[in-house]
């Protein structure tokens, strides 16, 4: 996918690259206009399987070669006026590897760019399952609001200490995946992390920029692999070598977090709450720095507050968020759902595709319009009641059509949301409309009609928003 807007031949840009959990985005923008003046979308397929049904990791070789793919695709000429480079992924990943893994850049500008991971374990994605809530509850009390849950970094790292610490052994440094690299960009083997992503890991007190190391030592943790911390915007390296024709000296900023990257690209009103669409789901609300009556206030009337959270944003300013692990992911199982059954049905034949599926779905959940079926589509639960699932309710003879169902799940998915940040909350924090991004919500037109009706604040469609465009404005802020 590409497009271009036109730039002037001497206005400098920036190279933004979000590394997605399914997908990985390169961006070039225009350093004065903020034009995208280019920009290519990769499906990454790098999960690996046969890992059990708890675990959830991807191969590292595969994300830098499809990076470099991506990469590739973007103007020889253009890349040479690149004088900035921002990067932004998946926040709570955990990636390790050994000293000297990142000290060779010139193999980025060869084939074999994907052999610098020989030396870097697995990502271990924020998907991952194996930290039960009884493991959870055997961990270390953290000081912080934020609770723990499984896939954070550091619950991770705590698993892997008390279950495979050989696999640690391995190891001399861990981060999340865009801090890799970044690492690889600076040929820097010593990672530094944004506070957004430090947030997301757990026990990283954001008021005074530091790990909880006293409390995660005394349990054993493996502290020497942590990076170290910085605030969004701080520079982590320049390039060393030539970089897909990108200048040597061109500073690279530290890694920021995805989520944090769409709000910054959606909207710059802090009237505005901002929903986000993709595997999972946030919504968020920007907190002003000068605004002490909002700070750290995530009660209202309907709200769960533990449902709630908040992490650090840029310029100081702070993001009170509510993430939903239920998504895209709820529609795709759906679809999936339905062309197994075709399958066990002994249609093998000519099956339509899961664009036609999608398609079909939609124009009769639109036609449908309204219905009595209820559906909650927790199918993995939430990080605050990760035990909770799924449930179909009020189901009658009259309103199984695929219409009802696929009405019932957009119906349901934007009430969880509601139940999560109300919208007595947002009302509270001077919301007056929701900008909507990502790809499962810009498709979805249903969805898109639910969200106005179960939060009554108009939608504004922000089809051209995405991390990788907020990681190359960062880096210009």
């Amino acid at each position: 996918m590409t497009s271009v807007t036109g730039a002037s031949n001497l206005e400098a840009l920036v190279l933004g690259i979000d590394l997605g959990t399914t997908s990985i985005k390169v961006s070039l923008l225009g350093e004065e206009s903020r034009n995208v003046i280019e920009s290519f979308l990769f499906e990454s397929r790098a999960r690996v399987h046969d890992l059990g049904a708890n675990s959830s990791e991807q191969d590292v070789a595969k994300i830098l070669s499809v990076l470099q793919h991506a990469l590739e695709h973007l103007s020889s000429a253009l890349l040479s006026r690149v004088t900035k480079i921002g990067i932004c992924g998946q926040m709570h990943g955990c990636v390790m590897w050994k000293e000297n893994s990142c000290s060779d850049l010139d193999r980025c500008t060869s084939d074999n760019f994907s052999t610098i991971a020989n030396n870097a374990s697995n990502l271990i994605t924020w998907e991952d399952r194996r930290c039960t809530p009884e493991f959870l509850r055997s961990l270390p009390q953290s000081k912080q609001k934020t609770a723990l849950s499984t896939g954070f970094g550091c619950a991770t790292l705590f698993w892997l200490q008390r279950n495979n610490p050989g696999r640690l052994e391995c190891y001399d440094y861990a981060g999340t995946i865009m801090d890799f690299i970044v690492c690889i960009l600076c040929q820097s083997d010593k990672p530094c992390m944004s506070s957004q992503s430090a947030a997301s890991w757990g026990y990283f007190n954001v008021d005074n920029m530091t790990w909880e190391l006293e409390i995660l030592k005394s349990a054993s943790f493996p502290s020497h692999l942590l990076p170290v911390v910085v605030e969004p915007g701080v520079v982590a390296g320049k390039l060393q070598t030539p970089f897909f024709g990108i200048p040597v000296g061109t500073p690279v900023a530290v890694a920021l977090g995805d989520y944090q990257c769409s709000v910054l690209s959606s909207t710059s009103q802090l009237s505005d709450a901002v929903l986000n669409v993709g595997t999972a789901s946030q919504m968020a609300v920007v907190i002003p720095i000068d605004d002490g009556n909002h700070s750290g206030n995530t009660s209202a009337q309907g709200t769960r507050s533990d449902a709630l959270q908040v992490f650090p944003y840029f310029q100081g300013m702070k993001v009170i968020t509510a993430t939903s692990l239920s998504g895209g992911n709820i529609f795709a199982t759906f679809v999936d759902t339905l062309l197994t059954w075709m399958k066990e049905l002994g249609i093998q034949n000519n099956l339509p595709s899961t664009d036609d599926i999608y398609g079909k779905l939609l124009d009769s959940a639109d036609r449908k319009g309204s219905t009595t079926l209820k559906v909650n589509p927790k199918l993995w639960g939430e990080r605050h009641t990760p035990g909770e699932r799924g449930r179909v309710s009020n189901l009658t003879c009259s309103n199984i059509s695929l219409g009802d169902v696929t009405l019932a799940l957009s119906q349901g998915f934007v009430e969880n949301f509601e139940k999560m940040m109300s919208r007595e909350f947002l009302r509270s924090h001077g919301i007056q409309r929701i900008v909507g991004c990502g790809s499962a919500l810009v498709k979805n037109k249903v969805l898109q009609k639910q969200v106005e009706q179960v939060f009554g604040l108009p939608l504004v469609i922000n089809d051209s928003s995405d991390a990788s465009v907020g990681a190359a404005l960062a880096a210009v802020m």
